[in-house]
């Protein structure tokens, strides 16, 4: 996170440090209901499509901090850091498809676990306005 500081704020590198803390808590939340209330394959499916969420959200992150490096041509950075992100979503796609396909995880499961950073963004949305309200 050393070159993240750089380019971003203190406000912001706490902000990010924060919202990964919470990003951990409720992809643990979300694998211990599964494993206590749902099936193996549930279970599976949760940690595969929890990791993957917060692998893909980690490398977005990595790319708009290049692309915000003072030093980088702004139009080529933003262009490379689109194609990677579509690169990225085609991978996750083909990942996602042979997994449901083979049903190697339980579908249910899997989106459960694709959802961690949605759920850690609504929540924190949700409790800034209510501190602000």
């Amino acid at each position: 996170m050393s070159q993240d500081s750089a380019i971003m704020g203190g406000k912001e590198t706490e902000f990010v440090k924060g919202l990964w803390v919470c990003n951990g808590v409720v992809f643990a939340l979300l694998l211990a209901g599964a494993l206590i209330w749902g099936s193996k394959s549930s279970a599976l499916g949760v940690a595969v499509g929890g990791l993957i969420a917060l692998a893909n959200f980690k490398l977005m992150q990595r790319a708009i901090v290049k692309t915000l490096r003072p030093h980088v041509r702004k139009g080529l950075a933003m262009s490379s850091m689109l194609l990677k992100y579509y690169l990225r979503f085609a991978a996750t796609v083909l990942v996602l498809g042979v997994l449901v396909s083979q049903n190697m995880v339980e579908p249910v499961g899997l989106l459960l676990g694709l959802s961690v950073v949605v759920i850690t963004i609504t929540t924190w949305g949700v409790i800034s306005v209510r501190k602000l309200g």
